[in-house]
């Protein structure tokens, strides 16, 4: 019983500095696609919809699992923080999925549909669609483990397909695109070969662009699976909650930490407006300190006011 209390308090306070990085990574990447105009496209609606599903996971889940496990080892069993974190957490992790899935899905579009692809994937549907995913994802996982005598059983047959399938639509459709990047990419070193031009160098610049956005969606999905890939197995194995349930979970909600990173440090153009906002962030609090200390010295010393005023001025 003792190790089990051990086991149950080493895993509530591991989720505590994840939980954190799960909010804060997660809250940048929000705001970096909100405030940022040529981020408003239809794949960045899916990562959105994708960093949503993350912030909830460190605001409501991590929180109901922290306190599950600490309350555990210590009090008892709560049976309200247990609904609250079933549900939440299959709800949001389903949300996860399905997008990761549609990432995948979108950029398979972007290279078979070519020009008509921006005419046909619209943010005002892909919006739409996202706005499904939660709405059905709440709604099943809500009734499965609120109004149902055994969640468990059910949630499993209702995961276990929508997983598999999932993954073999992820495999699918890589590997194509892992083809189709090839191709393109020897085309252009041909072309390049015998001809300069400038709709070259951008079309290889374009080419390349497209890659990296692959490669980092290619990670992603690479990462979910690992951090899914106990869970799952758990799940087919046991058919009840066992005692690594939860570690398992932990493993799941990993995933939450890490996809900020990975977006962060693999594109540009997310690295540059995460910076614009920590920078406006650290401006703004730094200038509200400074004119906090100018009323302050307005009081003692009121001929230095106009030396304040002017650097302020300066600065913007």
């Amino acid at each position: 019983m003792e190790a089990n209390d051990s086991a149950r308090l080493f895993n509530g306070c591991i989720n505590i500095p994840l939980g954190l990085t799960a909010i804060i990574g997660n809250a940048l990447v929000l705001g970096a696609i909100w405030k940022t105009p040529s981020l408003h496209c239809a794949t960045n609606v899916l990562i959105f919809s994708l960093a949503l599903s993350d912030l909830g996971v460190g605001l409501i889940c991590q929180p109901s699992l922290i306190f599950r496990e600490l309350s555990l080892a210590t009090i008892g069993e709560n049976t309200v923080s247990e609904k609250i974190l079933h549900i939440c957490s299959a709800s949001l992790c389903g949300v996860s999925l399905l997008t990761v899935t549609l990432i995948g899905v979108d950029r398979y579009l972007a290279v078979n549909l070519h020009l008509r692809y921006k005419a046909f994937i619209t943010p005002k549907k892909t919006t739409g669609i996202c706005v499904s995913i939660w709405v059905a994802s709440l709604c099943t996982m809500t009734i499965c483990f609120q109004a149902l005598r055994q969640p468990f059983p059910t949630f499993q047959i209702l995961a276990s397909p929508i997983m598999i399938s999932c993954l073999f639509t992820n495999i699918y459709v890589y590997q194509k695109l892992y083809r189709v990047c090839r191709f393109h990419h020897a085309k252009i070193q041909d072309q390049t070969a015998f001809q300069q031009d400038s709709s070259l160098y951008q079309r290889a610049i374009n080419e390349a662009r497209f890659r990296k956005s692959v490669k980092t969606m290619f990670v992603i999905v690479l990462t979910f699976t690992l951090c899914y890939f106990p869970f799952i197995c758990l799940n087919v194995i046991c058919q009840t909650i066992s005692a690594g349930y939860f570690f398992t979970i932990t493993f799941v909600y990993l995933n939450s930490s890490v996809n900020p990173a990975l977006l962060c440090f693999q594109l540009t153009e997310y690295r540059l407006a995460v910076k614009r906002i920590l920078k406006q962030a650290f401006g703004r609090r730094q200038i509200f300190l400074f004119i906090k200390s100018a009323q302050m010295t307005e009081d003692k010393h009121p001929h230095h006011i106009e030396e304040y005023s002017l650097f302020i001025v300066a600065l913007f």
